[in-house]
């Protein structure tokens, strides 16, 4: 588990570097890095519970506990070269695990950990069951209702924020009803004919599920920072994203039902009653919505560093919705246009 670690901490700091030199002040982030600019942006991410100390890799001799304040290791001197003793004694922290064990309590981190553990079972379960299909979205959806919960129930004093509670309950209902939703049309339909292809061989098995991963981990950023985050942010902002989110759910959900409706009664026809009749794709667009709600509640309790990072969710799902719905993702368009392509209500 800890090679995990190793493994996703610099992935969250390769985002956070990309931005300009961030200043993680003690009220935004919750870490004590008392203006070192310098600091790495995998610090940026530690929540206020575990990044006001850790132990040295001379703890066993001097049994004593340094603070990144205190921490010699960030103490450069005037000649802008750092001692020997200090580059050992952070080299020791950060190979000793002590850093990489405090990481493993960042919010940020730990619902990612868990998008990426609930995936990667749905891998397994493809490789031991080659041409299963009834576990796709049940798992790829049904993650961000784990991960959202499990942090809401271990964030501590975060989990008492409204914002942050609202902001985990919006997506655990989006998830829930969206998965079981997804997993009852499965058990109708069997199989989905535009995964067959990908879902034939090992790699594609692979390059399907971290496909699945990536959409989670980013879909989410905006509330996986938000519940990261020790500030209330404010109620224009709350509102406003809960009234965008609602919107984006009831017309993700209405646009389902009709389209599940439609199939039931006419199941040559294309669908072009209801919202579909007015849009080819009103659940991506609820989708956009809610993500874009979910994002509203919580850029203002982000530092603005981190914003622009937060706003990758909405802009991202566009592209991937474009993508799909103009065929260059997947064969829906092909399939689509094969099958409706004499239907006056496809055009």
């Amino acid at each position: 588990m800890r090679i995990l670690w190793k493994i996703l901490l610099p992935a969250a700091g390769v985002i956070s570097s990309s931005l300009s030199a961030v200043d993680a002040d003690a009220t935004a982030f919750g870490a004590s890095l008392h203006n070192h600019r310098g600091a790495p942006a995998s610090f940026l991410f530690l929540p206020k519970s575990t990044s006001q100390t850790y132990r040295s890799a001379f703890k066993r001799q001097r049994h004593q506990v340094i603070t990144l304040k205190n921490n010699p290791s960030w103490n450069i001197p005037r000649g802008g070269q750092q001692s020997l003793h200090s580059l050992r004694s952070y080299s020791s922290a950060l190979f000793d695990g002590s850093i990489l064990s405090a990481a493993t309590s960042s919010p940020f981190l730990q619902y990612n950990i868990v998008i990426f553990l609930v995936n990667l079972l749905g891998m397994m379960i493809s490789l031991i069951f080659p041409g299963m299909q009834y576990h796709l979205d049940l798992l790829g959806t049904g993650a961000f209702a784990v991960a959202s919960s499990f942090i809401l129930l271990i964030n501590g004093l975060n989990s008492s924020l409204l914002r942050v509670q609202i902001s985990s309950l919006a997506v655990i209902i989006w998830s829930t009803k969206l998965a079981a939703f997804l997993f009852y049309r499965a058990l109708k339909v069997k199989e989905d004919a535009r995964l067959e292809s990908t879902l034939s061989t090992k790699s594609g098995v692979v390059f399907f599920w971290l496909i699945s991963f990536f959409w989670g981990a980013v879909s989410s950023l905006p509330h996986s920072l938000g519940v990261a985050s020790s500030l209330e942010g404010d109620n224009i902002g709350l509102y406003s994203g809960t009234i965008i989110y609602t919107v984006g759910l009831l017309m993700e959900s209405i646009a389902d039902y009709q389209k599940w409706s439609w199939k039931e009664s006419n199941p040559s026809k294309f669908c072009s009653g209801g919202l579909w009749g007015i849009s080819q794709h009103p659940n991506f667009a609820g989708n956009i919505l809610i993500w874009t709600g979910i994002a509203i509640m919580n850029v203002p309790s982000l530092s603005w560093q981190l914003v622009p990072v937060a706003c990758l969710s909405p802009l991202i799902l566009w592209n991937f919705f474009l993508g799909q719905a103009q065929g260059s993702i997947t064969s829906g368009v092909e399939l689509a246009t094969k099958k409706y392509g004499d239907d006056p209500g496809y055009s």
